[in-house]
């Protein structure tokens, strides 16, 4: 497996896990409220590989209905601009 490939699948294999945590209601705000995991999740958004980019549209989805989430979200550096660009690719 070259590197570039086996990049692809651990970008895949943690917002896909990302993803199944999301998933959970109970996970919602911890996963929001960890500084590590919404910058994580803006650079899957903007990643080439399209599997990744869905894994990571689900999981903001799932995050954003925690209405509590939604300000922070929204506030985070890059989401809005993330979300824009998935929109017009």
């Amino acid at each position: 497996v070259n590197s570039t490939m086996s990049r692809e699948l651990d970008a895949l294999t943690v917002v896909n896990q990302l993803r199944d945590l999301a998933a959970d209601p109970l996970n919602r705000r911890a996963i929001v409220q960890d500084n590590g995991c919404l910058p994580g999740l803006i650079l899957f958004l903007d990643h080439p590989n399209p599997q990744v980019v869905y894994s990571a549209l689900l999981a903001v989805r799932y995050l954003a209905e925690c209405r509590t989430n939604r300000e922070k979200m929204k506030g985070e550096l890059g989401m809005m601009l993330s979300l824009q660009n998935v929109m017009q690719k």
